[in-house]
């Protein structure tokens, strides 16, 4: 776990969110970098809803001693970057891979996460991805749960990763 990641989790959270906060933020940063040869910087993390407003949601869900879900929040523009970047689209192409590119890296950063939380004795299991693509909608989780808004910054874009996780806190 970084300790810029740790530094950023407050104090007031409940204990799980902010160990999966931590490796929600290490993860997406090595996969940005990895995969899509991106850096992107990391924010201030808020614990309450409602999830941001995008127009790419690619959401995973996770199952087990844990539940709830991730879902990767992105601009039209910045999932098609995503796109062009990890499947080697043309700008002509990328449009038509943006679920694809944006379901794959939601795919990538919850796996990296569930392989987290199973290091620390967690048995969790992951869906496959749901993209949504639409105009500036958000989604909030309808029960009691405990949540965490992750923003981060891809060169002049805001992409948020969006943390849900319900029973244990």
């Amino acid at each position: 776990m970084s300790t810029a990641a740790t530094k950023a989790v407050a104090t007031d959270a409940p204990p799980m969110v902010e160990v999966m906060v931590a490796s929600l933020v290490d993860v997406t940063r090595d996969i940005f970098s990895t995969m899509v040869d991106r850096a992107v910087e990391f924010g201030e993390p808020t614990f309450k809803g409602p999830q941001p407003t995008a127009n790419v949601v690619a959401t995973v869900g996770y199952a087990g001693t844990l539940s709830g879900y991730i879902s990767l929040c992105v601009s039209h523009d910045a999932a098609l970057e995503i796109a062009q970047a990890l499947l080697g689209s043309d700008a002509d192409e990328a449009p038509a891979h943006v679920r694809d590119a944006c379901g794959e890296m939601a795919n990538m950063i919850a796996g990296s996460v569930r392989t987290s939380m199973a290091d620390r004795g967690e048995n969790v299991g992951i869906s496959t991805p749901i993209v949504t693509v639409g105009t500036d909608f958000s989604t909030a989780a309808l029960r009691d749960v405990s949540q965490a808004v992750c923003p981060f910054k891809m060169g002049t874009h805001s992409l948020f990763v969006y943390l849900v996780l319900q029973g244990r806190k």
